[in-house]
């Protein structure tokens, strides 16, 4: 089944002096503000993202004045995809602050050094609009400033999660689903034209060049970065294959098929079941026998860009690969 991005519940934050009585596990999410979080049974990426609500909702407590949250902080409340679980929070300020910096109280477990980042920027009352109760800036407005500020590998995912929330393509509809993507795509490239001289605007240009709402998790979006990020021509997501032996039909995230060449990114949680990994190795046997050469990839193969470039180029002619250039833009 397909899904896509949807606004997250918040954890309760609630003012103290101390820890609350009626919380079972209270946490300081700010100075006397505590959220009820537990880490006991819940995926580390889940226990990052509740933590990093909390503190959005207590920084919006802390700062009344705020205009909204922004950045990888909207994002998070939106429930598009940020690369880290657990971002500095980021407020919009109507005055330039005096300390635009300020370290978060530690949370058991959590990322050793978090900052409330609070700053000036020109919004406009359309770019902000609210959720779950808090102040945030509208997903596109989002999806454009993450593209300025943050780097190419990291903004790919939330540029990638606001056009499939917006545009709700299909990858059994195609056409349809694509005429919807590139009329979001068109909106924020007129946004980005908008912004004028900022910086970043070339990177922010060249992620708008590569995103896709068929990327289906922040892990394919990464995979479908680096591809494009070294040169390489630019692969169809989410392609139908067709297996006519057993009658089905197969979608892979990455698909060359000038080259008979697919790469795909496994999460953590993508097989759960005995079950689905069976299914999985017959899909990957059939891709096989077809002749298609496959490749796969997770989370840890990003630690060592230089092994996983030779990883990919090495799925393709020697003779090809060679006249493929990176593009500098995506590596800023």
């Amino acid at each position: 089944m397909e899904t896509y991005p949807a606004p997250p519940q918040l954890p309760l934050v609630l003012a103290c002096n101390g820890p609350p009585p009626l919380m079972h596990h209270p946490v300081r999410v700010a100075h006397g503000l505590y959220a009820d979080l537990s880490r006991g049974g819940v995926e580390p990426w889940k226990a990052a993202q509740q933590l990093s609500l909390a503190r959005c909702s207590a920084a919006c407590v802390q700062a009344p004045s705020a205009l909204a949250l922004s950045h990888e902080s909207a994002a998070l409340v939106h429930g598009l995809w940020v690369r880290h679980h657990e971002p500095d929070i980021s407020l919009v300020m109507p005055f330039h602050p005096r300390r635009s910096r300020m370290l978060l109280p530690p949370a058991p477990g959590g990322r050793g050094r978090v900052f409330l980042r609070r700053h000036r920027l020109c919004l406009e009352r359309k770019d902000i609009t609210a959720v779950s109760g808090l102040p945030v800036t509208t997903v596109l407005r989002t999806a454009m400033d993450c593209a300025f500020d943050l780097p190419a590998r990291e903004a790919i995912c939330v540029v990638d999660s606001a056009v499939r929330s917006l545009a709700r393509p299909s990858r059994f509809h195609p056409e349809d689903s694509e005429q919807r993507m590139d009329a979001v795509r068109r909106r924020l490239e007129q946004m980005v034209a908008a912004q004028g001289p900022r910086r970043g605007a070339r990177r922010a240009r060249a992620v708008l060049r590569i995103t896709s709402g068929l990327a289906e998790s922040p892990g394919e979006s990464v995979l479908h970065w680096f591809v494009r990020a070294l040169g390489l021509p630019a692969p169809r997501l989410q392609a139908r294959i067709a297996d006519p032996e057993l009658s089905r039909f197969y979608f892979p995230d990455e698909v060359w098929p000038e080259f008979k060449v697919l790469a795909e990114f496994d999460g953590q949680l993508k097989y759960t079941s005995p079950e689905e990994l069976w299914r999985e190795k017959q899909r990957h046997d059939a891709l096989v026998r077809m002749g298609w050469h496959t490749e796969r990839f997770i989370w840890s193969d990003f630690g060592d860009l230089d092994a996983l470039r030779l990883r990919v180029l090495t799925l393709f002619p020697p003779a090809t690969a060679r006249r493929w250039r990176p593009m500098a833009d995506l590596w800023k």
